[in-house]
């Protein structure tokens, strides 16, 4: 009897494991049959989604920001801060902007100018420059070492650049004559299309692509290259050996920096300068975008 009370116990058993099996099956099959509606509804994407991969937003406008559009530029001069991932060429335009503007542009306009360069473990850049270019005093370039991801000191933690940049603008100005305005560079560490600069660094945004990096990057969005005041497709030389399309990166590149109106209807986009920088193509329109931004800021 003991023995049948025992197999009657285990069949129980066995048959509710086997229902729980089951009922388990059923519910993972419908939770994938929930996931699958969902991904095609979300072109398979699991996370949140944004309305778009950013707007572009032209700061050269009336009206005013919840901080306010004025700041004090002998505190810290006019600052341009230029981004972009490894190797797309933001020092190298550095370099070609102070062999353009030094000789051609800052004694006619009494114009000092400073640079601060952003590495993370080494000073490679500042170094790069000073052994480069003879325009510019080699103490007026100088480096932060940020220690991490090059977008937390351009954005998150802006504080190491601020120091630098307005230690710069002290001496310039200590040195400098009566009247003189101050333009300042702040190069960001190489770093993804996230990595645009906070409002409090940098009063002028340019961000730095490559065509050798594929046609597709300019289609991928992100803050860099939807929000940039400026942003530069470099090495367009490369493009035949790459196989990329110049004419289908500036198509992406002006979807993805469409200015919206006040209706919110698309017009037109915002600026994008195709560029050879090693060999000084695009260099002087890039110096009269600053420039230009630079006078209606400081006048």
């Amino acid at each position: 009897m003991q023995h049948r009370v025992v197999s009657s116990a285990s069949h129980v058993i066995g048959r509710s494991w086997k229902t729980h099996q089951n009922q388990r099956k059923d519910f993972v099959l419908k939770e994938l049959e929930q996931i699958n509606l969902r991904s095609q509804a979300t072109t398979k994407r699991f996370h949140f989604q944004y309305a778009s991969p950013g707007t572009f937003h032209d700061h050269q406008h009336d009206h005013t920001h919840p901080n306010g559009n004025k700041r004090d530029f002998n505190q810290r001069g006019f600052t341009v801060g230029i981004g972009g991932p490894v190797g797309s060429g933001k020092t190298a335009l550095i370099l070609h902007l102070l062999n353009h503007l030094i000789p051609n542009v800052t004694s006619e306009r009494d114009l000092r100018i400073g640079v601060v360069t952003n590495d993370i473990f080494t000073q490679e850049d500042t170094e790069f420059l000073q052994r480069e270019q003879t325009v510019l005093p080699k103490e007026y370039i100088i480096p932060v070492e940020t220690g991490g991801c090059p977008h937390a000191a351009i954005r998150e933690d802006v504080s190491a650049n601020l120091s630098a940049l307005e230690f710069l603008t002290r001496k310039i100005a200590n040195e400098g004559t009566d009247g003189s305005k101050t333009l300042l560079f702040c190069e960001s560490g190489g770093d993804n299309l996230a990595a645009n600069f906070s409002r409090e660094l940098a009063d002028l945004t340019l961000y730095v692509i490559d065509v050798a990096g594929g046609e597709k990057v300019p289609r991928k969005g992100g803050p860099g290259i939807t929000q940039s005041d400026l942003l530069i497709i470099n090495k367009k030389d490369l493009a035949e050996a790459v196989g990329a399309d110049l004419n289908v990166m500036k198509r992406d590149a002006d979807r993805m920096r469409r200015l919206r109106t006040s209706d919110y209807g698309e017009s037109e986009s915002g600026p994008v300068i195709f560029a050879a920088i090693k060999h000084d193509d695009g260099v002087p329109e890039i110096a009269d975008f600053i420039l230009d931004r630079f006078e209606k800021a400081t006048n």
